[in-house]
Order: structure tokens, then C-alpha cells, then sequence
């Protein structure tokens, strides 16, 4: 189940303050039961924390609520998209890379690959890429499915999104690749600061190390 406006609803209602199932319903209008749902799937998905009865907005959620709307929708789509991704075990992350190049199918990297490529720095923990969903099926052959620890997360999409060559390997644009790290932190502050983007305003121990 996707992100939608009901969902998005909730996020903004946590971020006025702390969240109990009841003020909730109230506020949107649902049933209690689709309510409930809708606060697991956002708290597994990393968006809410549950406290005791009540539900406060992650660091991702705080992110959100200072962005302009259309990076909020880009967000969501990328982390749709990546909701969907494929991950394998192949050996290595660079085994992974080698793969991709040496299989004749179009790819397009992105994600902490992405940024590896640009910057140099930080070496990813794995190879992140975007391939045609209607190919998925044939890269399955390259290694056995890792749920967790992947060395190949391929994300399908129905076309590959913008892409740039760079030092030979194709990624996507600059933007995107911000929208991409901002989604899902951790790692990817590090990243934006290799970057040289702006990095979001997150909790003090996620930027202890950026400044």
C-alpha cells in the first residue's frame, strides 16, 4: 500500500504534536480500523514512532514537513519505487558492478552508487540501480534473493529515469539523486555533504559528523 492523501494527513497531524489513534480518527474521518492500519504501515516504513499510546514523527517526517511540495511528491515516489526492489547476493558490491556492466541490458545507477560515482567517497554497500521491470526476471540468475543484506537492490521501473555518463557508468541526475538520499538518511547525510547540497535539518547526532 502506497502513501496517500489520508496518510500524508497523519504525518502533518504528528508533526502539530503527539498522535493518539482516537485524535486521528477524529481529524480524518476514518474508521478506527483503517486508521490503525494506516499507523502501522507508517510506522514500519519509518515515518512514525509509537511512544506508549501515541505516535511521533520520525526524523524523515520532521524532514518532510519543512519541504517545499514538490520534493515532498518526489519523496514518496521514489520511496514507492524502492519499495519494490529486488535485492541479491552476489559476493560484492564491485561484483555487483561488474555484473551490471558486463550483462548487455540498460541500467541506470542511483542511490549511495550513485554518489560513490560522483564524489568518490564512501563506498556504498551496495549496487543500486534502476532496470526495466519488464528485464527483472533476467537478472534474477545473477544471485540468490537477500532479503537484508543485498549486494544488488535493483529497483524496476517501467522506463529508466535521466541519466548522466559519468567516468563511464551511467547514473541519474544530480536532483534526483538528492531526492533519493534525503528519503532514506542515515548514510545518504553524508553523502548530500560530499554533495555539497544542502543537507536537511536532522537530529544533532545524525550531523555530529558532517559539521
Amino acid at each position: 500500500m502506497g502513501i496517500d492523501e489520508s496518510s500524508l494527513f497523519i504525518i502533518w497531524l504528528s508533526l502539530q504534536g503527539p498522535l493518539t489513534p482516537s485524535r486521528a480518527a477524529i481529524e480524518t474521518s476514518l474508521p478506527k480500523t483503517t486508521v490503525y492500519r494506516k499507523l502501522r504501515e507508517l510506522e514500519d516504513r519509518g515515518w512514525l514512532e509509537r511512544k506508549g499510546k501515541t505516535y511521533l514523527p520520525t526524523d524523515r517526517a520532521k524532514i518532510l514537513g519543512k519541504m517545499e511540495a514538490k520534493d515532498m511528491l518526489g519523496i514518496f515516489h521514489i520511496e514507492e519505487l524502492f519499495e519494490k526492489a529486488l535485492r541479491l547476493q552476489t559476493g560484492s558490491w564491485r561484483r555487483s558492478m561488474e555484473l551490471l556492466r558486463g550483462r548487455g541490458m540498460d541500467f541506470v545507477l542511483c542511490y549511495e552508487t550513485a554518489a560513490y560515482i560522483r564524489t568518490g567517497f564512501q563506498t556504498p554497500s551496495a549496487a543500486f540501480a534502476y532496470v526495466r521491470d519488464s528485464e527483472l526476471k533476467d537478472w534474477i540468475s545473477l544471485g540468490k534473493r537477500a532479503p537484508k543484506f543485498a549486494d544488488l537492490v535493483l529497483i524496476p521501473v517501467r522506463e529508466l529515469p535521466t541519466s548522466e555518463v559519468i567516468s563511464g557508468w551511467p547514473v541519474v541526475t544530480e536532483e534526483r539523486l538528492r531526492l533519493e538520499l534525503i528519503v532514506w538518511l542515515g548514510r545518504g547525510i553524508l553523502d548530500l555533504a560530499a554533495l555539497r547540497g544542502k543537507v536537511p535539518m536532522v537530529a544533532e547526532e545524525m550531523t555530529d559528523v558532517v559539521y
